[in-house]
């Protein structure tokens, strides 16, 4: 089952894509360049993905509210190994 998600408040991931145990991600500084991670637990990962995404959706208008950010998600899932580059 593919999930996309590309409809992001983001300035620098322009899409993510999940299938099976593959995330695509692009990002906005080169949007004609996929980059291709392994992922263990996409499951996790989408829910975990998704609760980012919901709360920034929720708390968009709200100035007190903390931005999360989709880039700093997507690259603490790199550092922690939850996204492997694919080679």
């Amino acid at each position: 089952m593919t999930k996309l998600f590309d409809k992001l408040d983001s300035s620098a991931i322009e899409s993510v894509e999940v299938d099976e145990n593959v995330v695509k991600v692009v990002y906005t500084s080169n949007i004609n360049k996929e980059y291709t991670f392994n992922c263990e637990n996409v499951e996790e990962f989408v829910d975990k993905f998704s609760e980012i995404l919901v709360e920034c959706e929720l708390n968009k208008d709200n100035p007190q509210f903390e931005k999360k950010s989709v880039g700093r998600f997507i690259n603490q899932q790199i550092k922690e190994g939850v996204l492997v580059q694919s080679k």
